[in-house]
């Protein structure tokens, strides 16, 4: 075997998987498709009771270094309708952090524990071998094969390759789809956290690092359907929808 553990998804569960197996003296190799940094769907808020999962990964201050200011206050939106609130006093405030930057961390932290990292490079197919797993890559130094009783899937829910967990899934109508969009330069005020209900889905908005401003949201897939035009874009058909509700 040429490791203890293959991993396949570079993002926070492979990568907090990879940390974690590293730091109990495993032989560990995760592989990840894409370069960094990259840009992911995702709410890109942290509660504060997430801390000490930061804190055992190792990365908490590199989060405090880089993440957003500290959210205080809560703010519901439906259409003209405003209510307000306080963030819970216990545990402290939540912070918001882009998922590019926090893959970012995550990945380089297991670097630092002894992680494998092959960076980008494509799992192409699996065998069993004795008591385990054969894993075959497309790298851009040519193939390459690893071998280790452990085989980790953190790929993602739609990710498509060799995988029995990557298989083709069928849709349905009540499937959330994700979306998600940076800017710069906004009002918000920063220590307050919007969030967003509309028909057929909801959504938030949230300061981030590097004075950028997070909004990201989810809709059934049959409610945007009902919302598009003949050739317009999902995400053309979702801002107008938001900004009417």
């Amino acid at each position: 075997m040429t490791h203890d553990a293959v991993i396949i998804g570079g993002g926070p569960g492979g990568a907090s998987t990879a940390i974690g197996l590293a730091r109990a003296g495993r032989r560990v190799a995760l592989i990840e498709r894409a370069a960094f940094p990259r840009r992911k769907v995702c709410g890109e808020f942290i509660s504060s009771a997430s801390r000490p999962v930061l804190d055992a990964l190792g990365v908490a201050e590199s989060w405090d270094a880089a993440a957003g200011p500290e959210i205080r206050r809560l703010a519901l939106f439906m259409g003209e309708r405003v209510v307000t609130a306080p963030m819970p006093a216990s545990g402290g405030p939540g912070r918001g952090l882009g998922r590019d930057v926090l893959d970012g961390l995550l990945l380089d932290q297991a670097r630092r524990c002894g992680v494998e990292v092959f960076q980008p490079c494509r799992a192409t197919g699996f065998d069993r071998v004795g008591a385990g797993h054969a894993v075959a890559l497309d790298t851009p130094q040519g193939d390459r094969t690893l071998a280790a009783p452990v085989l980790v899937a953190a790929h993602g829910s739609w990710d498509r390759g060799p995988l029995l967990t990557q298989a083709t899934k069928s849709h349905a109508p009540h499937d959330l789809l994700g979306f998600k969009a940076h800017f710069l330069n906004s009002g918000l005020d920063a220590e307050l956290m919007p969030l967003l209900s509309f028909p057929g889905g909801y959504g938030g908005m949230v300061r981030v690092d590097g004075g950028r401003v997070s909004i990201s949201c989810c809709i059934r897939r049959d409610a945007l359907q009902g919302l598009r035009q003949p050739g317009q874009a999902a995400g053309d058909a979702l801002e107008t929808h938001l900004a009417r509700s």
